[in-house]
C-alpha cells in the first residue's frame, strides 16, 4: 500500500504555528540565529515581506545549504522548486521508493519500501534532505495565498462562495468548525468535504485565473 501524504500546506501551517512564536521570543528576524543539523550556527537574513515570519522560521529550520540558499532571497523560483522535487525523487529512489511527483496542493504518493514496509521514516528523511519540508512547503503556501491573508477569513469566504455554509459564515465559525465537525471529514456531506478540500488547496480561487 502506498503512502499518501496529505496537503503539505496544512502540515506546514501546523509547523509554523509552533516555530514562529519560538523565534519571536528569541528576537527579531535580523537577530535570530539558528543551527543546522551538525550544530553549526547560521545567521538568519532580515526578511521583511508578507511572509517574513514564515521565511525566518523555515530558514532557521532548514536542513540543507540548498534549502537556505533557496529561501535567502525571500523568493522561491520555479527552478528552485524543480530542483527540490528532483532531490526528493532521487533520495527516495535511492531507497527503492517510487515517487510520481507533487500534486498542485503539495500532496503526493510514495510507494512502499522494497520489502513492503511503510516508507514513512525514509520519506521524512528525504523531505528534510531535499528541502521539501521547507522550500516546498513555503512555495505551496505562498502560491495559494501570496499576500499572507488571514487563513480562517479566506477559508470562510471560500466556503461561502461554494455555497456549502450560510452567507454570514465567518472566520470564527471556521475556527470553531475546524476543532469540531471538520475534524471528521468522513462524517461530512460530499459537497462540504469537496469544498473543504478545494478551498484548502486554493482558498482565493487563484488556480482558475
Amino acid at each position: 500500500m502506498s503512502l499518501r501524504r496529505s496537503t503539505r500546506r496544512r502540515v506546514a501551517a501546523a509547523a509554523l504555528a509552533a516555530l514562529v512564536p519560538l523565534l519571536a521570543a528569541c528576537g527579531t528576524p535580523g537577530s535570530v540565529g539558528s543551527s543546522v543539523d551538525d550544530g553549526t550556527a547560521v545567521d538568519v537574513p532580515a526578511f521583511d515581506g508578507p511572509y517574513a515570519a514564515e521565511f525566518t522560521a523555515f530558514y532557521s529550520d532548514a536542513g540543507s545549504d540548498f534549502a537556505r540558499q533557496a529561501l535567502a532571497d525571500e523568493e522561491i523560483t520555479d527552478a528552485e522548486y524543480a530542483e527540490m522535487e528532483e532531490k526528493f525523487r532521487t533520495c527516495l529512489e535511492a531507497e527503492g521508493v517510487t515517487f510520481s511527483g507533487f500534486e498542485p496542493d503539495g500532496s503526493y504518493e510514495a510507494s512502499p519500501l522494497p520489502d513492503g514496509s511503510d516508507p514513512y521514516e525514509v520519506v521524512k528523511t528525504c523531505e528534510r534532505e531535499s528541502g521539501a519540508d521547507t522550500v516546498g512547503a513555503l512555495h505551496d503556501i505562498m502560491a495559494s495565498n501570496p499576500d499572507n491573508l488571514d487563513v480562517p477569513t479566506i477559508m470562510a469566504e471560500c466556503l461561502v462562495r461554494r455555497e456549502v455554509v450560510p452567507a454570514g459564515y465567518a472566520a470564527d465559525d471556521y475556527l470553531t468548525d475546524t476543532e469540531g465537525r471538520f475534524s471528521d471529514l468522513a462524517a461530512l456531506s460530499t459537497e462540504l468535504r469537496e469544498a473543504l478540500t478545494s478551498c484548502s488547496s486554493d482558498p482565493l480561487g487563484l488556480a482558475g485565473e
